[in-house]
Order: structure tokens, then C-alpha cells, then sequence
């Protein structure tokens, strides 16, 4: 398949001309690069990456598998392979019957709000709603208790939290919080963040927070979950929140569906501190 875009000759109405005709032909399907050490699915991945982000826009069909293996001379396999690499990245997405296309911009989220200093994606999100999804109390497991500095099989409280957007599940939320801390929590009202809920009605703020990210694979039971293939990618951040005195108050992980999210975080002088290594 050789698709092209036609060239204009710098007037405006030749230029609209020009438009039209380059989207009524397709895309113009940019070379495999990398030589003989790269594998010909990541080549082609690479390719189809620049094409989604530089020739196409949010809704626009990518050509089909068949059209790209016999432009490229690729077979269906390793098409596919870089299709779908991008499907799972969140570039792409599928729609039965109908093909592969660019997917829209996923919104931004903040990793940091002025409002609050642990207030996050997860909670601010203006088009989503916050369903509790589980509240119980548990001894408390080993992870949990190195990163809240208790006994391990202590009782903690455990909170579950699922944020839907539009009908469907994008994150999941489990806090754990101590129960000597805060023995009544599972009594309290639920339906705000955890972080609130400890300072307003325990008189436990956070002075501080220890936070990680990180990209994984989902497993089947959080792919069951949030309604995504078992792997798909998801941001997961951990976050440790701290009182004054260096307790450990809420141990917080927070999984988000990748091709949902998008974080950002403003860096401003004089906000940076320096990161001793471990060890």
C-alpha cells in the first residue's frame, strides 16, 4: 500500500485542496528505522508511534494490519505485536469490527494540589465518583507494617476504593490505617479521603509523605477490576503519610489504568531538596 500526502503549493486555497486530498488518501506512512539490531515489530512500533503523534489526531483510524504488512512486507504476527505494544501503552485502541484508532488525550493529573498536599488525581478528578468498594479491619501484613513502623499483624483498618469515570472503573484506591490511631474509623463517615478523614475527625494530620511511582502489569484480580486485559499497564503510586512525630498514619496504593491518565507536576526553584540513596 503506498499512501502519500499530496504537496501544496503555498496558496490557501490550494493548501485547504491539500488537505483534503492527503486525508482522503491516508497518512503517510513513515520508513522502519534502527537497522538489523532492532526487531522489526519494535521498527515498526516506532514508526506507527510517530504517525499516531505527529500525522494523526485523537479518533483518526491507523491502516489495517493487512495494509501495513504489505506496505512494510511485514507478516500479520509481527504487525500485530506492534499493535498491539501501542494498544497497551494507551496510544492505541481497538474497536471491534470497525479497526485501530488514535485514542483522545488522556486528561492530566496533577501528581501535587495547592489544596492539599496529599490531595491527588484520585480524589480530584471533577468527572469522576469515589465508591467504596471495601471496609475491614485486618492484621496487618508485613509490607504494611515495615512502612508504617508497627507490628506486623497489628490491626490495621483497610480501605478499598474504586474511582469510576463516566460509568467505568479507572483506579483503585487500598489505605491502611492503624487501628490504635484511629479505633472508630470504619464507624466514621467514608466518602472522603482518608488523609481528610484522619485530620478532621481524629486530629491526625499528615506533616509529611514518602511517595513512589511506578509502571506494572495488571494481575487478574485488579484487571478484573478495572475492566482491562490481565497486563495492561497501571501507574501505581505508594504513599506513606507521616504525623509530626514520624508515625506512621496511612500506607495508601493507588492503582490507575495507564491509557486514563496523564501526570504532571509543576517544578518550581526553591521547592527542590536533595534525595540522599538508601544505603
Amino acid at each position: 500500500m503506498e499512501v502519500k500526502l499530496a504537496r501544496s503549493n503555498g496558496r490557501a486555497s490550494k493548501g485547504q485542496e491539500t488537505q483534503r486530498q492527503g486525508r482522503a488518501a491516508g497518512p503517510r506512512l513513515r520508513p522502519l528505522r534502527g537497522g538489523r539490531a532492532v526487531p522489526l515489530w519494535l521498527q515498526l512500533k516506532h514508526a506507527l508511534r510517530d504517525l499516531a503523534s505527529f500525522d494523526l489526531r485523537p479518533g483518526d483510524r491507523i491502516p489495517t494490519e493487512a495494509e501495513l504488512g504489505a506496505h512494510y512486507g511485514l507478516s500479520r504476527i509481527t504487525v500485530r505485536q506492534a499493535v498491539t505494544s501501542l494498544v497497551e501503552e494507551g496510544l492505541l485502541h481497538r474497536h471491534q469490527g470497525r479497526g485501530t484508532f488514535v485514542r483522545a488525550r488522556r486528561p492530566d493529573a496533577p501528581l501535587s494540589d495547592p489544596g492539599h498536599f496529599l490531595a491527588t488525581a484520585f480524589d480530584r478528578d471533577p468527572d469522576a465518583d469515589i465508591r467504596l468498594h471495601a471496609a475491614e479491619t485486618v492484621p496487618c501484613p508485613d509490607w504494611v507494617a515495615e512502612r508504617l513502623g508497627i507490628v506486623a499483624g497489628a490491626p490495621v483498618h483497610k480501605l478499598r476504593r474504586l474511582l469510576h469515570r463516566a460509568g467505568a472503573p479507572v483506579a483503585i484506591r487500598t489505605s491502611f490505617v492503624p487501628a490504635a490511631l484511629a479505633p472508630d474509623l470504619l464507624s466514621a463517615p467514608l466518602d472522603e479521603p482518608t488523609h481528610l478523614l484522619l485530620e478532621r475527625v481524629f486530629g491526625l494530620p499528615a506533616q509529611e509523605a514518602q511517595e513512589r511511582l511506578e509502571v506494572i502489569g495488571a494481575d487478574a484480580w485488579r484487571a478484573g477490576l478495572l475492566g482491562v486485559p490481565e497486563h495492561a499497564p497501571l501507574v501505581l503510586t505508594e504513599r506513606v503519610a507521616l504525623d509530626a512525630a514520624g508515625r506512621g498514619l496511612e500506607c495508601a496504593r493507588t492503582y490507575y489504568r495507564a491509557d486514563a491518565f496523564s501526570f504532571t507536576r509543576t517544578l518550581r526553584r526553591g521547592e527542590l531538596r536533595s534525595i540522599r540513596p538508601r544505603g
